[in-house]
């Protein structure tokens, strides 16, 4: 009886908080988080679930907190809400939320070739060059002082369905 007791101690003592840092991606809790609460969002656009779009939460009470709130939606315009791009749920309070997906044609996704191949370098930039980029959703949505989307994060479980309307192809034009 005596070693189960021992044990019992070691996996409390030893394996217990091992498993409990591990669960949080083995990253430490920043010194004063507050307590975080299970979120998500689902984005819609004209009816149909938004995949790809980014969500970010600012607080009401202060938009500049350090404990940035968001994410990103999955294919059923779901997302889960993270602070700190890491840790699982959302600080308690009232936020607004943003909304912004932006879409690239032409996309080069080979790397940049090695320097001293000029060629392949003028080749790679002409084809970068013709890249374009759209937003794809109103940009009343993308800004804090123009969203009306808002969501409160409470003590248990928050789920929330946000409509941003119709889809637009507004290209953004890059500053070269």
């Amino acid at each position: 009886m005596m070693k189960i007791l021992s044990l019992r101690k070691c996996f409390v003592i030893v394996v217990l908080p091992f498993l409990m840092f591990v669960s949080c991606g083995g990253e430490p809790i920043p010194q004063g988080m507050p307590k975080l609460y299970p979120a998500k969002v689902t984005i819609v656009q004209a009816g149909k679930k938004l995949d790809g779009a980014t969500v970010t939460l600012y607080n009401n009470d202060n938009p500049q907190s350090q404990w940035v709130v968001g994410g990103l939606t999955d294919s059923n315009g779901v997302c889960t809400l993270k602070t700190l791009g890491k840790f699982n749920g959302a600080p308690a309070g009232k936020y607004k939320v943003a909304v912004e997906k932006i879409t690239i044609t032409g996309k080069v996704t080979s790397k940049q070739p090695d320097m001293s191949d000029t060629k392949a370098l003028e080749e790679y930039y002409e084809k970068k060059n013709n890249e374009k980029y759209y937003n794809n959703v109103n940009l009343k949505y993308k800004l804090l002082t123009t969203t009306d989307l808002e969501i409160e994060i409470i003590t248990g479980k928050n789920e929330k369905t946000f409509d941003v309307g119709e889809p637009i192809n507004e290209e953004i034009i890059l500053v070269k």
